[in-house]
């Protein structure tokens, strides 16, 4: 980003929404797609037969295997787990050139601001926040915290995957456009929550990495969210109509005017509207938290963004999930 504004959220203002949030409790939900409770976070303890009744996604099939005598049920192995009070979430931030758009308010921009918010929240909390950068490198590409020492490493991590994420070659020759899900292995433990925050213009085969990803998280005992930012009923506002150049990332060769009518708009917006629906039908838009936030259509002149994010942040009821506490 070429501007990076300050976080429009004071430390008291997140310290009165963290405390409002772990006020909040809902007797009688439990699980990581219902609400974020104390002793959430799961480690692995031992092994015991399978019982009826039992969810099957707990079962071990390789130790089962390795313990079976006849094959059938009794020889089934359930992983059991032992809670731990905090939380870890991890935070995923597309920071392709998509995501640079609109100049305006740009969803870099906003997502930058929330992963700050909710691991400055995290943190203060006791919990364990583990920022990501979707695509691009492995190499520092994500930034682990615990504890509140380490409130000063947030903007500088988020600097450094914005600043080294367009789309396109480094010059070292890697690809900053190329999914980035492969470290994320080691912390995606069950009961992890895991935030992916993009605008989700993926190709059809991103699409499929990443909600084949996803659904592996959510089948594992992870509470998986998505957040939309969703910036085109501004940018379709903005084209306007007529013939005129267009300018953005990955249109840097199209020195040619381009006709700009509702038809041409519409085919846009209906592809984008497929091919969303295409990843999160392969996601699993039943068991999976999505949040959709939409760009107001106004001019240029009028865009602010400080407001829009306080607005969307502090309304979000799935965000004031992560910091509820359980009761007692």
């Amino acid at each position: 980003m070429k501007h990076w504004e300050p976080l429009p959220l004071s430390p008291a203002a997140l310290e009165s929404y963290r405390i409002r949030s772990r006020r909040q409790h809902r007797p009688g939900l439990i699980g990581g797609h219902q609400m974020r409770r104390k002793g959430q976070s799961l480690e692995f303890h031992e092994y015991r037969p399978y019982v009826p009744g039992d969810d099957i996604r707990h079962i071990d099939w390789r130790a089962s295997l390795r313990h079976a005598r006849g094959g059938g049920p009794g020889d089934w192995l359930v992983r059991e787990f032992v809670a731990e009070e905090h939380l870890t979430l991890i935070v995923s931030v597309d920071t392709r050139d998509s995501m640079r758009l609109p100049e305006a308010m740009s969803k870099a921009q906003i997502a930058a601001w929330l992963a700050e918010a909710i691991t400055r929240i995290g943190l203060k909390s006791g919990d364990r926040i583990v920022l990501h950068r979707l695509f691009g490198p492995p190499a520092h590409s994500t930034k682990d915290m615990r504890g509140t020492m380490g409130m000063g490493t947030i903007r500088p991590a988020l600097r450094r995957f914005f600043s080294n994420g367009g789309s396109g070659q480094a010059a070292s020759g890697e690809n900053h456009a190329a999914l980035n899900l492969g470290v994320l292995e080691k912390y995606l433990k069950p009961a992890v929550v895991w935030l992916q925050v993009s605008d989700f213009y993926f190709a059809e085969e991103v699409s499929r990495q990443v909600a084949r990803q996803v659904a592996a998280a959510r089948d594992g005992m992870r509470w998986v969210i998505l957040l939309d930012l969703d910036s085109w009923p501004y940018e379709k506002n903005y084209l306007g109509r007529g013939t005129r150049k267009i300018d953005g990332p990955g249109l840097l060769g199209m020195d040619h005017p381009c006709d700009i009518n509702p038809q041409a708009l519409r085919t846009v917006e209906e592809k984008i509207a497929a091919q969303k629906r295409y990843f999160q039908d392969l996601a699993g838009s039943g068991s999976v938290d999505f949040m959709h936030w939409k760009w107001p259509v106004v001019d240029q002149e009028q865009m602010e963004a400080r407001r829009f994010f306080l607005e969307k942040f502090g309304r979000e009821p799935v965000l004031q999930r992560l910091f509820m506490r359980e009761k007692g």
